[in-house]
């Protein structure tokens, strides 16, 4: 990987001597040796010297690479944000998964690679039955482990359309209840967020409009500032829906927000997703 020309590169541009560095860390001997790729150093060490030079892994392999992620990296964000009901989306991730471990073993892009076929399923109308069956074993697998992390997370909120909404609801709040161990870790409040939205679907296909708002409330009140609009106005639609299911109305003022919002950023997608939810629960 030649992690310590990398390195070396970092440490002389913030200025700092290679005897600064390896101070408390590696002999000096050592030290150069790493940084000339003659040797290697083990990951506690490592670390520490990314901990002495202000910056994360993540950051120094984004610098290695060349400035931009490493491709198993880039496949993993690129899932997690792409649209999951885009039908060519969801073949080009597909393509692009399966090229990846074709020359490499990797169990969570094969876990991905079921899910973009799960989703094809459903948008090439091959039913819902069939599409569960292919995610099954990823939750199977995933609700034995006694813990789980970020991308355990994100992989097992990919998949909670594929269940009875009962089970959905149940998972999701399992979810949420051990995200509070990531509480104070920055990483995860978007990841709660989008638990938390998608949650207050479930809730509403499942009649419970007064848990469902009472999420969507929380939610406004607690991120309304820092909220994406996408989030913000999918906030709003929904808050809507609950409002219109408990005391109906001719008068949709959070919806009417909501249209607002997304047509100052001109997202007709997100425009036309919003209106035919509305529809499909307040005809």
């Amino acid at each position: 990987m030649n992690y310590g020309s990398t390195l070396k590169v970092i440490r002389k541009n913030k200025g700092y001597s290679q005897q600064y560095l390896a101070k408390n860390i590696l002999s000096q001997s050592s030290f150069s040796k790493f940084e000339h790729n003659q040797c290697d150093i083990n990951f506690v060490a490592f670390h520490q010297l990314l901990e002495k030079l202000n910056m994360t892994y993540n950051e120094f392999s984004f610098i290695h690479e060349g400035f931009q992620n490493a491709k198993k990296t880039q496949l993993v964000q690129d899932f997690f944000s792409m649209p999951y009901n885009s039908k060519e989306e969801l073949k080009r991730m597909l393509m692009a998964i399966e090229g990846y471990l074709q020359q490499n073993e990797d169990l969570l892009l094969e876990d991905l690679r079921l899910v973009c076929l799960a989703l094809l399923h459903l948008r090439e109308n091959l039913g819902m039955e069939n599409a569960r069956k292919l995610v099954t074993p990823i939750w199977t697998r995933m609700s034995a482990l006694h813990n789980w992390y970020i991308t355990d997370f994100r992989l097992l909120n990919s998949i909670l359309y594929f269940f009875p909404t009962d089970i959905a609801i149940e998972i999701s709040n399992n979810m949420l209840q051990r995200l509070k161990k990531y509480k104070k870790f920055e990483e995860v409040k978007n990841l709660k967020l989008t638990l938390c939205i998608n949650l207050s679907l479930l809730l509403i296909k499942n009649k419970q409009y007064k848990e469902a708002l009472q999420i969507l409330n929380k939610l406004l009140n607690e991120n309304l500032k820092i909220m994406p609009y996408q989030s913000l106005a999918v906030c709003l639609s929904r808050k809507e829906i609950c409002l219109q299911k408990l005391k109906p109305s001719h008068e949709t003022p959070y919806l009417s927000k909501a249209i607002e919002l997304v047509k100052i950023y001109n997202d007709d997608s997100l425009l036309q997703t919003i209106t035919l939810e509305f529809g499909q629960y307040i005809h």
